[in-house]
């Protein structure tokens, strides 16, 4: 495994990828940042969190409710300590069994081989049809 920048994106993208949450989160510094830039009224997922247990507990939250289909990184560029990467993602909702597709946008600060900051972007617009479309709320607090 490659101890860069590029490298330690890659392969916590490629563990979150698998399914393999735990392993992905391993990669963030136990006082990580994660934010997610959807207004969580959209999703419920949105917003920022601390801390690699609640980085965690976000995926979990999101995996309950959203199988993934593919999380695949594309462009996966470093200077210094930043990486920036586009994801081509797909998830199907569970309940309703409707899928959502496209683009997201990663800027991720690694130090020490850890990453401390990671903001994803995402087509908010996008999302509030989707979740119009299920026409279920998600539930924010579906894993305590």
């Amino acid at each position: 495994m490659r101890s860069d920048t590029e490298g330690v994106l890659e392969a916590a993208l490629h563990a979150y990828a698998l399914d393999d949450l735990p392993a992905a989160a391993a990669f963030f510094a136990e006082d990580a940042v994660y934010a997610i830039y959807v207004d969580e009224e959209i999703f419920p997922f949105g917003g920022e969190v601390v801390g690699r247990a609640s980085i965690l507990s976000v995926w979990q939250k999101l995996r309950q409710q959203f199988d993934l289909v593919a999380h695949t990184p594309r462009n996966i560029t470093g200077e210094n300590d930043i990486a920036r990467c586009q994801v081509a993602f797909q998830f199907r909702h569970r309940q309703s069994g409707e899928t959502i597709d496209g683009i997201l946008r990663l800027v991720v600060q690694i130090e020490k081989g850890q990453i401390v900051r990671l903001r994803e972007y995402h087509d908010q617009e996008r999302l509030r049809a989707f979740i119009r479309l299920v026409a279920s709320p998600l539930e924010p607090n579906a894993v305590e």
